[in-house]
């Protein structure tokens, strides 16, 4: 007995990849708003931070790519094609604004550091705050990826190949043979007697 699940293909893992930034990224500004109000361990909530934000944009990168993937595998209305089309734009925009944010606080951790003299409390708490309202405006972008990805999911009834479907001639399995019904009784031949 196998304890675990096989992994789904590339095309089929989107819907487990997308978890992975949407959790990470709308967690980062706790640990934000936490660095805020500690001052003697600012530098650990806001490194915690840091690492947060830096493994949810490289979760998001691996989400757009997999999602990528998986849509190339849609038959396509034009209707269905716009939906998708948005549902991708905006998960391009959740991994490149978060990548440049996650760049962006490392340099703010990293200044001190480079000017050889930490900056006075008022200065880092005012930076730190404007990148948290920064932060919390662009996951707005990760609410919209979201909700875009959803209504795909449960008004238009998208589904990802967890598992590669069987070729179309491939044998039966035994359950699939004992539903199917038997096969009807040949006919006699017209003229044979009875």
């Amino acid at each position: 007995m196998n304890w675990y699940p096989a992994l789904p293909g590339w095309d089929g893992i989107h819907p487990a990849m997308v978890m992975f930034p949407v959790a990470l990224l709308l967690v980062t500004p706790v640990l934000l708003l936490v660095s805020l109000f500690v001052r003697g361990a600012w530098r650990t909530w806001a490194g915690a931070a840091l690492v947060t934000m830096a493994l949810g944009a490289l979760a998001a990168w691996f989400a757009v790519a997999s999602g990528h993937a998986a849509g190339q595998l849609v038959d396509k209305t034009r209707t269905l094609e716009l939906a998708i089309l948005r549902h991708e734009a905006l998960g391009l925009a959740v991994r490149n604004v978060f990548s440049v944010l996650t760049v962006l606080f490392a340099a703010l951790l990293l200044l001190p550091m480079w000017l050889r003299r930490p900056l006075p409390d008022w200065l880092r708490i005012t930076t730190h705050a404007v990148f948290l309202a920064l932060f919390v405006a662009a996951t707005g972008f990760v609410a919209h990826a979201a909700d875009a990805g959803g209504r795909l999911v449960h008004e238009r009834g998208l589904r990802a190949y967890v598992v590669a479907p069987p070729p179309r001639d491939a044998p039966a399995s035994p359950a699939e043979r004992a539903e199917e019904p038997p096969p009807p009784a040949p006919k006699p031949p017209s003229g044979a007697r009875r």
